[in-house]
């Protein structure tokens, strides 16, 4: 009595007198051979195609059932592997085939097979001629397991495309011609079928000599089971045939599962029977069924491996011989011992230990069977594909292999374009996937090898971008503690000079000629120390509450200490000249303090101060201040409210007008056609506020730009020190003319030149003066202005390329910047936009980014009280709008919009209850048009809400 079945491997040759089932499958294949040579079976996996050919079509042809071929045949068993025609002619030089028993003969033959077969397409033919075997002998290739031939070519090697279309041309040729009795069987899974169409004339010859395995009847699939039982000795309740049949039903791909469910219950009746007892359910229960035989016992071996450190080379060994890398559909991977050992890097015998628990006699999970010696040279694989879809541990770690191997690939492919300079070093998020990466996998050489062999170069690349990361955290917190002493020290200078502002100021009551000059230091050195304050604090990335809390109590002392100055007698003209400059600062830093009414008021203050002072006297410097006052009142009315453009026009056109008349005076010309440039281009922006393509407005706005830029562009050129430096005006002036022509699709092009421009300057600034915040933030909106355009031009590959450089200079500065903080946001935003029409999935994860750091944002009152904040949160939600309508199938983008809906509600309603009325407002406006762009499915489900919300701030109102 013995178990007569094989569990997953498939029958042998020998083992035909216990394969039942396919007799009427092994005479269709007769048929098929007699009258082609080139023969496909074709079938899922599971189906028995490897046993049909095995124990079914050979044993059968050496029987001589193939009568017109007579029954001498010789056969070549082999798979593709990692090296189709080395194997090949391993597979010829057996004693079966063209090889002998002989072992100093068998050394120098398989090296002239593997010479022969690559000489040309007829190697296989010429190899049986110089063979010398007898005419009446027929030679049968069968090429088992076709479909690893498609993963073999499109593999790392080089060498490896034009290896595998050689291979498929030597089966051809060799079937094609009638001289010699050569035959070719090849087994290949159904689902691989269309990948035949990458080799010329395989299609043809599949086609002409298909054999699509059949399904088996229940007659057949009762055969199958009864048969070998009685064979082995056994009897089966017929209750439990039954069952099987019943639980095979019509999912026949699983004929592995089912005869490892029959081997593991034989193997339980027989250590438990009763004499004369049948193999009944008790068994088949026992074993845990064919739902949970298959990973039950694969536990059971892996817990027999007896130690962690056992475990883990079976973990390792287990995700090198699974591959769902390149192929998501899962294909086997053979490998040798040797490169398995190099994998979890340890002794060879350890591995052996480990492959033979899994081989053991009535465990066939790996090959070759336990009766091989192992070597270092032997090649260990998965008996079959089941493996890969039954046992639950080994899924699990061919999906940790799977996202392993991607992360090394993208890691590789990051090397590469470091290598190039077509990209930066890792930061973080992408640097802490990596060090996770590294942490958790341990990878080896040999283990990154077989997905890209540049292994060295990928580990320094990270181990490189760890190194720039750690210093730039060091760099960032020497930074912080220098910025902290800064605050501090600052903070007592200004205790001082306004104490002494403040005994200056006492004594101007009373000595009103010592006044005047005590007045002007005073005034110095609080502007000195205003200057620390005149800076956009988001772009400086120090918008966090405790600095904006500091600058606002700096320029109120400043705005104190004018406020004082402007009380004293302005009799002499040189007072009334520095009266007139208070003015302006005041002006400053009311604008600063986000007063602009009071700013208007003293701009005008100081135009009126200047007029006087210029009238009748050609004073260059009173005029200069004259048009800096009127650009500044224009720049405040600008920001201010929609319907005061008329007056902003009309303070830019009278500080355009006095700035032209400067430049025919004699002197320093730089600085006068500085700030004409500068006061074209603020026009040109309010102008492109309320510009349409091709309007009165866009065009005058176009007409501003250019003339900005006209007037800058030999000031750049000539490197003049000026303040700020001309080559900033001009970069801001080619974005802002790029970003109003991006308006028309027409103009696309000339808008990416504009904005290609502007960053090649920034560039250069930020490389001069890599410590300059102003300008690394300026740079990243640049970088991402022109993805934008790239975007819209269909160049999406560009368009990813610079809108990540945008992410990664707003990565450097969103902490402690809430607006910068935005900005990153909707540059992740735009990115979701570049994504939308190529890669909707990756558009989905942007969006997300963006809404996670929005979301973030939304718990700080600081953040939110910043009109950005709405401006880009609704930018958001109508994209989410736009890709959940393009892409229903996305469930995650349905999810997404729900729960920014909901925050952005929720923040709405906050900013109700707090009194908030602008920043409710806000929210308002941009949920209304939300709304306006979802489905009618989604409309219902916020209407409701939004309604409310409206009605809430009316009412308040």
């Amino acid at each position: 009595m013995f178990n007569p079945f094989p569990g997953l491997r498939p029958f042998e040759p020998d083992e035909d007198h216990l394969f039942f089932g396919r007799e009427k499958e092994v005479d269709d294949l007769l048929r098929r051979l007699r009258t082609t040579r080139f023969l496909s079976v074709i079938g899922t996996s599971g189906s028995g195609k490897s046993s049909l050919i095995r124990s079914g079509l050979i044993p059968s042809l050496h029987s001589g059932s193939m009568v017109s071929a007579g029954s001498s045949w010789r056969i070549a068993m082999l798979r593709p592997g990692e090296s189709p025609i080395a194997h090949l002619a391993v597979a010829l030089n057996a004693a079966g085939a063209l090889g002998t028993d002989d072992p100093e003969i068998a050394g120098t033959n398989a090296v002239m097979l593997d010479a022969t077969l690559r000489r040309g397409d007829l190697g296989l033919v010429d190899a049986l001629r110089q063979a010398g075997v007898p005419p009446a002998d027929n030679l049968l290739i069968v090429v088992d397991q076709f479909e690893e031939l498609f993963r073999f070519r499109r593999s790392r090697q080089d060498e490896s495309r034009d290896e595998a279309i050689a291979f498929v041309r030597l089966l051809l040729s060799a079937a094609e011609q009638t001289g010699l009795p050569i035959y070719v069987v090849l087994t290949m899974r159904s689902d691989f079928i269309g990948d035949c169409m990458e080799f010329p004339g395989l299609p043809e010859a599949v086609n002409d000599g298909q054999y699509l395995v059949p399904r088996m009847t229940r007659d057949e699939l009762r055969s199958a089971i009864r048969g070998p039982v009685a064979v082995g000795g056994g009897t089966i309740a017929p209750r439990l045939v039954l069952r099987l049949l019943n639980e095979v039903g019509d999912d026949q791909d699983q004929l592995p599962v089912l005869q490892h469910a029959l081997m593991r219950t034989w193997d339980h009746w027989a250590r438990t029977r009763e004499p004369d007892a049948a193999i009944d359910m008790a068994d088949y229960e026992a074993i845990g069924t064919m739902r949970a035989a298959l990973s039950r016992h694969a536990e059971e071996a892996y817990e027999d491996t007896g130690s962690d450190g056992r475990r883990r080379i079976a973990e390792q060994l287990f995700k090198a011989l699974t591959d769902t890398v390149s192929d998501p559909r899962g294909v086997r991977r053979p490998t040798s011992i040797a490169e398995l050992a190099a994998i979890c890097e340890a002794p060879e015998s350890d591995v052996i230990a480990v492959v033979d628990v899994f081989r053991r006699p009535g465990r066939s999970f790996v090959m070759p069977p336990s009766t091989v010696l192992l070597t270092a040279r032997s090649i260990v694989d998965l008996s079959h594909e089941s493996l890969m879809r039954c046992w639950e541990r080994l899924i699990a770690w061919a999906e940790e292999e799977r996202a392993a191997a991607a992360v090394y690939v993208r890691l590789s492919q990051s090397a590469s374009w470091f290598e190039d300079g077509a990209a930066g070093l890792w930061r973080d998020p992408e640097l802490a996937l990596g060090r996770r990466w590294k942490r958790d996998n341990r990878p080896t050489r040999a283990w990154g090898s077989r997905y890209d062999a540049a292994f060295d170069r990928a580990m320094a690349f990270l181990d490189r971008s760890e190194a720039e990361a750690a210093r730039v955290q060091a760099e960032q917190e020497r930074e912080r503690k220098r910025t902290l002493r800064r605050a501090q020290t600052v903070a007592v200078v200004f205790g001082a000079l306004f104490l002494i502002a403040g005994v200056f100021g006492y004594f101007a009551y009373r000595e009103s000629v010592r006044a005047s000059n005590n007045l002007r230091l005073a005034r110095s050195a609080v502007d000195e120390t205003l200057s620390s304050a005149d800076i956009d604090p988001a772009r400086m990335g120090a918008d966090m509450p405790e600095l904006q809390a500091f600058r606002k109590s700096l320029l109120l002392k400043a705005q104190a200490f004018y406020n004082e100055f402007l009380k004293q007698d302005s009799r002499g003209e040189g007072l009334r000249a520095e009266l007139g400059y208070a003015h302006i600062r005041l002006g400053h830093i009311n604008r600063m303090l986000g007063s602009a009414g009071a700013a208007e008021k003293e701009y005008q203050a100081a135009i009126d101060r200047f007029t006087s002072l210029g009238a009748g006297r050609p004073n260059v410097e009173y005029r200069r201040a004259l048009a800096t006052a009127y650009n500044w009142l224009g720049e405040t009315l600008r920001v201010g409210a929609t319907d005061r453009s008329a007056a902003a026009t009309q303070a830019y056109n009278a500080a355009i007008g006095l700035q032209q008349a400067l430049l025919e005076e004699p002197g320093d010309l730089a600085p006068r056609q500085q700030e004409l440039a500068r006061s074209y281009y603020n026009r040109g922006i309010l102008r492109a506020n309320t510009a349409a393509p091709g309007d009165e407005a866009f065009r005058g706005a176009e007409a501003d730009f250019r003339e900005a830029i006209r007037l800058l562009e030999p000031l750049s050129a000539s490197g003049a020190s000026l303040t700020p430096p001309p080559a900033l005006d001009l970069a801001r002036a080619y974005n802002n003319l790029g970003s109003l022509l991006a308006y028309d699709d027409s103009h696309l092009p000339e808008a990416r030149a504009l904005s290609e421009h502007a960053i090649q300057l920034h560039e250069a600034l930020s490389k001069a003066d890599p410590s300059n915040r102003q300008y690394t933030a300026e740079l990243a909106t640049f970088y991402e202005n022109l993805a934008d355009v790239l975007r819209r031009l269909s160049l999406f590959d560009l368009a990813q390329q610079r809108s990540g450089q945008a992410v990664d200079l707003f990565n450097a500065l969103v902490r402690p910047a809430p607006s910068l903080g935005i900005d990153l946001a909707d540059a992740h935003n735009v990115r979701a936009q570049i994504f939308e029409p190529v890669q909707p999935a990756r558009s989905e994860v942007e969006s997300r980014r963006a809404f996670e750091i929005l979301d973030q944002l939304a718990g700080d009152p600081n953040a939110v009280h910043l009109a950005q904040f709405h401006t880009r949160y609704g930018e958001l939600l109508l994209n989410l709008a736009a890709l959940s309508s393009a892409h229903p199938d996305l469930a995650a983008v349905r999810e997404l919009v729900d729960r920014a809906m909901g925050r952005y509600l929720d923040v709405a309603n906050q900013s109700v209850a707090a009194g908030a009325a602008a920043d409710a407002r806000s929210a308002d406006d941009n949920l209304a048009q939300v709304l306006r762009r979802m489905s009618p499915e989604d409309q219902g489900r916020f209407r409701k809400s939004i309604q409310a919300l409206h009605d809430s701030i009316t009412r308040r109102e």
